[in-house]
């Protein structure tokens, strides 16, 4: 995606940034806007503008912009990710899988896009396509306690305890140092007497009259 914008673009683009990294979304907003109009085929300039428009709270704004910068650059999975968590924060979470699903497609070596797909799923109901997305995102990346930790949880959910025991004892194998490993061993010793009980077998019910 190797990108040439026009100088005066880029000089709006450069002042944009600086004004992002300072926190004054506003001002970077004005800039990128202006980027974006130097060169309406700078497709940087449109997906900053919708990061600066979220941080100040503009949602419908920046996804308008984000939804540009895909038409200027339909392979630029950062804006599918992007509009897809801004989705999300709508409450609009259908929409937002099919985004996130389409940012999965175009980048499949991005763990964090499953891994938001998971979630979505997982709000929606969608437990068995919640699973393949968790999965997804620890196989690409296995030291990550979130992906694992959900991946965990909705294989508990989904009573499939002998894999969710074997999500976490494989993360406790791979980071024993891990500052959340108390709280995995935890769940660890709850999942093993969950699976206790559910081995345990029933009691045969009593006779009335036996003698």
């Amino acid at each position: 995606m190797a990108e040439i914008a026009s100088p005066q673009a880029m000089a709006f683009y450069h002042q944009g940034a600086e004004e992002y990294k300072q926190g004054r979304y506003e001002a970077a907003a004005v800039q990128f806007r202006k980027a974006a109009e130097a060169d309406p085929k700078f497709y940087r300039a449109w997906a900053y503008l919708g990061m600066a428009l979220a941080q100040l709270g503009k949602i419908d704004p920046a996804i308008e912009v984000y939804r540009k910068c895909i038409e200027v650059e339909p392979n630029y999975h950062k804006a599918y990710n992007n509009i897809g968590e801004l989705y999300r924060r709508k409450g609009l979470l259908d929409y937002a899988a099919m985004v996130f699903k389409m940012a999965t497609e175009i980048a499949p070596g991005h763990a964090h896009y499953f891994y938001n797909l998971g979630i979505t799923y997982y709000e929606i109901g969608m437990l068995p396509q919640a699973e393949e997305a968790f999965a997804k995102a620890t196989e690409l990346d296995p030291n990550d306690f979130d992906y694992a930790d959900e991946l965990a949880q909705v294989r508990f959910n989904l009573k499939k305890f002998p894999e969710a025991v074997q999500t976490i004892e494989a993360f406790l194998a791979r980071q024993p140092e891990h500052d959340r490993v108390p709280e995995l061993r935890a769940r660890l010793t709850l999942l093993q007497r969950r699976m206790a009980a559910e081995a345990k077998p029933s009691d045969p019910p009593s006779v009335s009259g036996e003698e």
